[in-house]
């Protein structure tokens, strides 16, 4: 079933609380949904109410060969794998599996991804990484997450000529597509960056989401967006663009599928 890398050539772009906010939107739509912190900050973790004296994680058990037995199923019901608290030397030896051991992820969520309908995104560090590296070879998705403003427009060429989704036999039959983050449309700059930046994209801009105070306030109270203030503009947002990424995902899933089943 698919997996969704959701990336971002910067810092501070609110990637995570948007990974944690699409599976809560997936899983409404009756899917399966499985999320994967590839960040050291291990901060995935908290939008999913795990407290924050709970430090396991799968990357100080990454070596196993099915992390599937290492995904904590959270109140929720979506499937959470925790980066973990873990030393220097296990931090290192983690990104040298995913950097220089040929099919070592693709054979630890082999087991994830099996399952039926099951939908896997992960969430990266920003910038570029062996994470990124990685999953970039296998997923199926490839998400850019910017925000309305100049610096993530001077990023655009860099992830349009290739060097940060580095080109390689990657199973994605899609572009990389990308969410604007935090538009705001009271401000003359954030509102004509979504503009050019919506011209600029087109197919390939899966959605925007809009500043909205409700996601922080939905964490503080560890709860979902959708459960903390349906009616938000973020909860809205995050629907549209779970919808459409819902039907993308049935287009993909005969070639997910197959291409999963091989080797």
């Amino acid at each position: 079933m698919p997996l969704i890398c959701i990336a971002s050539p910067k810092g501070g772009v609110g990637k995570t609380t948007l990974t944690a906010g699409l599976a809560f939107a997936l899983q409404r739509l009756g899917l399966p949904v499985t999320v994967i912190d590839f960040d050291v900050q291990n901060a995935l973790r908290l939008h999913f109410a795990v407290a924050l004296g709970d430090l396991r994680g799968y990357v100080a058990h990454a070596e196993q060969s099915d992390w599937r037995r290492l995904a904590l199923q959270t109140s929720g019901g979506i499937g959470l794998l925790p980066y973990g608290m873990v030393g220097e030397a296990q931090r290192l030896r983690f990104e040298a599996l995913l950097a220089e051991t040929q099919g070592f992820l693709e054979e630890a969520l082999r087991g994830i991804l099996s399952i039926p309908r099951m939908v896997v995104l992960a969430d990266t560090p920003p910038g570029p990484s062996p994470a990124l590296n990685a999953l970039n070879a296998i997923a199926d998705v490839r998400i850019a997450v910017l925000l309305a403003d100049a610096a993530s427009v001077s990023l655009l060429p860099q992830i349009e000529q290739g060097f940060f989704y580095v080109p390689q036999a990657t199973r994605s039959p899609l572009p990389v597509l990308y969410i604007i983050n935090q538009v705001d449309r009271r401000r003359r700059l954030s509102a004509d960056t979504t503009e050019l930046m919506r011209a600029r994209l087109q197919g390939s801009l899966l959605g925007l989401v809009h500043r909205d105070e409700a996601l922080a306030e939905a964490l503080a109270s560890q709860q979902s967006i959708f459960a903390f203030d349906p009616s938000s503009a973020a909860a809205h947002d995050l629907d549209t663009i779970a919808r459409r990424l819902g039907r993308l995902l049935g287009d993909l899933e005969p070639h997910a599928s197959g291409v999963r089943r091989q080797g």
